[in-house]
């Protein structure tokens, strides 16, 4: 049995995430939690604006993590737009609804990778880290589930 000695997302080979949260607490918590990760990031209020950035990004962006429910363009819709035009990117949807709640609205499909709010930091790097490595046509099937958890993502003011 061979294990691995090293991560399997190295810093070397950077991987770009786009955070798209309406709440600017949790998206700075989210982005901040990513970058000590070794992580780059990019942030956008709204589906909109991270259509925009999308647009701009596509060939260096490797994941985009996106609340579900948000003003102008929400996390749903964002998500069906990006399978359209970059099937190949991976979308996680986070939301602090419980997840048989959004999928009987119809937000997003109940097979799409979802965490719940609030999300531990250990299990936001894993499921990000699990979704670049499958990232493709395929990676749309993923579904998680996060498990209540002891520690939770650090929320401080920000100085």
């Amino acid at each position: 049995m061979k294990f691995l000695s090293q991560p399997l997302i190295s810093i070397d080979e950077p991987r770009v995430v786009l955070v798209v949260e309406d709440e600017d607490m949790v998206r700075r918590t989210l982005t901040r939690v990513l970058n000590q990760a070794g992580y780059r990031t990019l942030e956008a209020h709204h589906g909109s604006e991270a259509l925009s950035m999308v647009a701009l990004a596509y060939p260096y962006l490797h994941l985009v993590i996106t609340d579900v429910l948000m003003p102008e363009l929400d996390g749903r819709a964002l998500g069906q737009r990006l399978r359209e035009r970059y099937p190949a990117l991976p979308v996680l949807y986070i939301s602090a609804y419980p997840s048989d709640d959004l999928f009987h609205r119809g937000a997003p499909t109940s097979n799409a990778p979802y965490l719940q709010k609030p999300i531990e930091a250990g299990e936001l790097l894993r499921v990000a880290q699990q979704l670049m490595l499958s990232s493709g046509p395929n990676a749309s099937v993923l579904t998680y589930r996060a498990a209540p958890l002891d520690r939770h993502l650090p929320i401080d003011d920000p100085a």
